[in-house]
């Protein structure tokens, strides 16, 4: 892949919408998902380790108290409207594997109906041989809350919150919001500095506390990159703090894939195939010829 970053440093409340775009209900309301596959090269005890990735976005409803997904009748007043984000990862160190799926929820609307995709909830579950462990974070009247429970002793069980106003941005969130599903979040060329929560794998692969910490994040100008063969337009999204820098590269035409990403620390990933279905659906051992189109085990 041929990659190239022009960054330019220009100061934006983050998060502003300028434009929406008016495609996205037709799109997003089909009652399918859009599954995306992905060769991955994950840093682990200090090697690469090759594997695989998917990246699944689909809208549901959830409870807007609970932030649970709704099964059962709720009026429309008790109900947000979100587009989630389930990141899996996949790859093996030596004998054994890690197993790691990361779910971001948010809100379509907004939480109080006044801006486009705002954070309700983050997810995580990390199972290798020696345990598993489980955090769910939660935004609640702008402050993150917190809890990780952990087979390992030095992390067990812990609660936490911190404060999410003004320039707060999540990692894992921002697989979302780059995609500028109903305008831009910022123009190119343009900067801003946030207040992040490091991706939530990032901080339990590091065992890292829970804190928050400046970053720039800054949208680069459209350039052609090669993927699978194939030149695409795209728009690069730098994202920098301390000793750390990742690149995530988002097509140009709607609906705006993700098409790859490269950190510091030698992590990336290139899409390999993309797919919109009811998974959920396909259940049956025929199915399985799913994973072949996706070209994973």
């Amino acid at each position: 892949m041929r990659y190239a970053f022009l960054l330019v440093a220009t100061l934006v409340p983050f998060g502003v919408v300028l434009a929406e775009d008016p495609d996205f209900y037709a799109h997003w309301g089909d009652g399918k998902a859009e599954l995306s596959s992905y060769k991955v090269v994950q840093p682990r005890y200090g090697e690469l380790r090759s594997g695989y990735g998917v990246l699944v976005f689909v809208t549901e409803d959830i409870n807007r108290e609970t932030f649970i997904k709704v099964e059962s009748p709720t009026p429309a007043k008790d109900r947000l409207y979100v587009l989630k984000l389930n990141n899996m990862l996949k790859f093996n160190t030596g004998i054994y594997d890690y197993s790691v799926m990361t779910s971001v929820f948010s809100a379509v609307e907004g939480l109080q109906g006044n801006r486009s995709f705002e954070l309700c909830k983050i997810t995580l579950s990390a199972q290798e041989w020696c345990g598993h462990v489980f955090e769910e974070v939660q935004m609640r009247q702008g402050r993150l809350q917190g809890a990780l429970n952990s087979y390992f002793e030095r992390e067990g069980r812990q609660r936490y919150e911190l404060p999410a106003a003004g320039s707060f941005a999540s990692e894992d969130h921002l697989l979302i919001l780059v995609r500028e599903l109903r305008g831009p979040i910022l123009a190119a060329g343009e900067e801003q500095v946030v207040q992040l929560l490091p991706a939530l794998w990032q901080l339990r692969a590091l065992h890292r506390p829970r804190d928050l910490v400046q970053a720039r994040l800054a949208k680069g100008h459209e350039e052609r990159i090669e993927v699978g063969g194939d030149s695409l337009a795209a728009i690069p999204w730098r994202l920098a703090t301390e000793g750390r820098e990742k690149t995530i590269w988002v097509e140009r035409a709607y609906p705006r894939r993700i098409l790859a990403w490269r950190d510091s620390a030698g992590g990336r990933g290139e899409l390999l195939v993309t797919l919109r279905e009811p998974y959920w659906q396909l259940q049956s051992n025929v199915d399985e010829a799913f994973r072949a189109r996706l070209q994973i085990p």
